[in-house]
């Protein structure tokens, strides 16, 4: 398991670093793996026949192409659809730029600070490369019910991420009779081990609709609803810059507040993101819905009364 999280540290560290630097010579790319943190055993020289191998990786795992300029031996990020390739690059700058920088200068690693994600981020080369051959996973879990951790083999269909933790998606062979596939928290889980027994992901899944009617990874509820919210003026600025779903629409503005419209379902995970608005937001629809956050409200008060 070490020896894989090492490797995807290392093609991490490749494709943010040529996508950082732009055209970028082999030179240039020894000279700064010899100061990378991820250097962890203080290689003088960046092999190059470990750099094509990462290259190969980079384009199977994430559909990032790594093109070569033969007319000035340089290597730079091909071009991105607007697909889920971009949307990877996206999370590999963002996620792995800064902490690389930040470990070249130790005086700065005082000076900038990350939010702690919890574990789960070293399973990450196992289940891709399992996504990637068709094979089942023994996945041992331990969910917050549990008193100690079980083991089951697993279909993975698909990961995300939510809220700084990644989830796996799959179908678990210890309940066949169920139809959806289940999410399991990667920070609950102990140990996976990829099998040799290969599974079919199913046509009619889709890991976009899967998660279509959803804010985050709770699947209690999956019909979508009409809802409606009123956000006073200042906050509403945090919606519009950071939309809570693709659904999400502007109904109504003025100085006053603005009226934002969802077609989502009310799971647990985004009605919590509704409450930390606290009193700057209001539920308008559905009636359902507004009178759960009433009820919730009576109850908070009583909390507080003398």
């Amino acid at each position: 398991m070490a020896a894989q999280n090492k490797l995807f540290q290392r093609v991490i560290w490749l494709a943010d670093t040529i996508y950082s630097a732009g055209p970028i010579t082999l030179d240039e790319l020894d000279r700064r793996w010899a100061q990378s943190a991820y250097n962890y055993d203080h290689e003088s020289h960046y092999d190059k026949r470990n750099f094509h191998r990462h290259r190969d990786l980079i384009q199977e795992l994430f559909g990032i192409g790594i093109v070569c300029n033969r007319s000035t031996n340089t290597y730079s990020i091909g071009e991105i659809s607007k697909s889920s390739s971009a949307g990877v690059r996206g999370w590999i700058v963002n996620t792995f730029a800064l902490n690389n920088l930040t470990n070249l200068d130790a005086g700065m690693q005082e000076r900038v600070i990350f939010e702690q994600i919890p574990e789960g981020m070293r399973f990450l080369t196992t289940i891709i490369n399992a996504m990637k051959q068709s094979r089942q996973l023994v996945v041992s879990y331990q969910g917050f019910k549990r008193d100690k951790p079980h083991s089951f083999l697993l279909e993975p269909y698909c990961l995300k991420v939510f809220k700084q933790r990644w989830y796996l998606v799959g179908k678990p062979e210890d309940h066949p009779e169920e139809k959806e596939p289940r999410v399991y928290a990667l920070d609950r889980v102990k140990d996976i081990t990829e099998t040799n027994k290969t599974f079919h992901l199913p046509h009619r899944f889709k890991p976009a609709t899967f998660f279509k009617n959803q804010f985050g990874i709770d699947r209690s509820i999956t019909k979508a609803e009409k809802i409606r919210v009123k956000v006073d003026a200042y906050d509403a600025n945090f919606l519009r810059s950071l939309p809570l779903h693709e659904s999400q629409t502007e109904l109504e503005r003025n100085d006053d507040y603005s009226v934002f419209a969802y077609t989502l379902a009310t799971t647990y995970d985004f009605i919590m993101e509704l409450r930390k608005f606290g009193p700057k937001l209001e539920v308008l629809a559905p009636k359902s819905l507004r009178d759960s956050f009433k009820d919730d409200i009576q109850k908070m008060q009583s909390l507080y009364e003398d």
